[in-house]
Order: C-alpha cells, then structure tokens, then sequence
C-alpha cells in the first residue's frame, strides 16, 4: 500500500513537472513588437551627441504606426501615433506628421497629449505646410477647446501674426515693444 502510494505521489510530481515545463509563456505579436519598438528606441537615441540616422527614424515610425494599426484599443497606440508624428515632423515630411496627428484627434480624444496632437496641427499646417487657413482652424480649435492650457497664449500670438509677412511681423514687434 505505502508503495502504490509512493508510486502514486511520484506520478503526480511529474505530472506536475511535465505540466509546468509545458506552460511557458510565449510572448504574443503584441509583446514581441512592443520590445521591438522598445530596443529600436533605444538605439535610436542612444547617443544624444549625434543626429538621429533618417533611415533608422523611418523605420521607427514604420514600427510605431504598425502597432497603432494593429492594436488601436491599446494605451500606448495614441502615444505611438504622437511620437511617429514628432519624427515624421523632424524628418522633413510634415504630410506624414499631419496624418498620424489627424488619426490622434479622431480616435483618442481622451489621450493626455491630445490637446498638444491639435497645436501641433496648426503649428505644421503654418510653418510646414504654409496652410494658414488650416493653421487658422486648429488655433481657434485650440483656444476654444483650451483656453487654459499653457499653449494657449503661444496659440494666441500665432494667430495674431497669421499670414504676416516679415516686415510686417517687424512692425507690430517694434510697436509692441513701445507701448
């Protein structure tokens, strides 16, 4: 009796065993391109020193946008459409930043960056883009939405020079500065 009960207990254990050795947890699409993101953003801007490699910064935008699109309920999509949008503005294609900003403002109201994703539309619709009737609709949009956010003066000024030409932005500095 005792021996079938050692037997018994012995079975058990590696039951166990077996069971425990088979649970490994694999890694889901999803954890494995988020540590993907994770170590190329380590790369990236691992020497702070040196300009950021173009070619490197597309792919991470490539990266971040591929998460977004696969994982839209995620917390960290909105966040990686900001930041592919920070680089797409940094690296010369202002269409590409607009896109990103624009998919921000649509879907993730409710993301903290949100306020900043709209000032960041007017701001690259009038100095990238050279829109200034769409720069002029995502300040209202700012000041009306945010009148206390501490963009909103900056959002103010932007709208006041508005379409002014050098000489004429020198002109209302100057008297500005008089009064």
């Amino acid at each position: 009796m005792k021996l079938n009960l050692h037997r018994n207990g012995l079975l058990l254990l590696a039951f166990v065993l077996c069971l425990l050795a088979g649970c490994k947890h694999e890694k889901t699409e999803q954890e494995k391109l988020y540590d993907e993101i994770t170590a190329k953003e380590a790369e990236l801007y691992k020497d702070k020193t040196e300009a950021i490699d173009k070619d490197k910064a597309i792919e991470m935008v490539r990266m971040y946008a591929e998460y977004a699109d696969k994982y839209t309920a995620d917390s960290l999509a909105p966040e990686y459409l900001f930041r592919a949008a920070e680089i797409s503005e940094n690296a010369n294609q202002p269409n590409n930043a607009i896109t990103y900003l624009t998919r921000i403002e649509e879907n993730y109201k409710n993301y903290k960056n949100y306020p900043i994703a709209i000032f960041k539309k007017a701001y690259i619709y009038e100095n990238n883009l050279k829109n200034q009737e769409k720069a002029r609709q995502y300040y209202e949009k700012f000041i009306a939405d945010y009148p206390d956010h501490e963009l909103a003066e900056a959002a103010n000024s932007s709208l006041m020079f508005l379409g002014m030409s050098d000489e004429e932005l020198i002109k209302v500095l100057e008297k500005l500065s008089k009064e």
